[in-house]
């Protein structure tokens, strides 16, 4: 599913009528471009890093949440990448 599917299926005749705050989320976190989820996958390791030195749990329950929502936005984006659809990256023919 691409990202104008994604777009589609929140704006289209079949989308809910007022999805909740949570769909929203969900639907954004999805939708991310992979430029913006591969800086997710940079600021994490970088807040590994800071995670290792840090005895503050309250700031590791954050840096947790974070790591979640960077695997699941990577999962996204294989899975758009796996999916076929419009806007794929195509191979040259010879």
């Amino acid at each position: 599913m691409d990202l104008l599917t994604y777009k589609e299926a929140e704006t289209g005749p079949e989308a809910p009528p007022n999805p909740s705050l949570g769909h929203r989320a969900w639907r954004w976190l999805l939708s991310l471009s992979p430029t913006v989820v591969t800086f997710m996958v940079a600021f994490s390791v970088g807040l590994g890093m800071v995670g290792a030195q840090t005895p503050n749990m309250t700031a590791l329950v954050l840096m947790a949440i974070f790591w979640g929502l960077t695997v699941i936005a990577l999962v996204g984006v294989v899975a758009r990448w796996m999916t076929p659809g419009r806007g794929r990256h195509r191979m040259a023919a010879s």
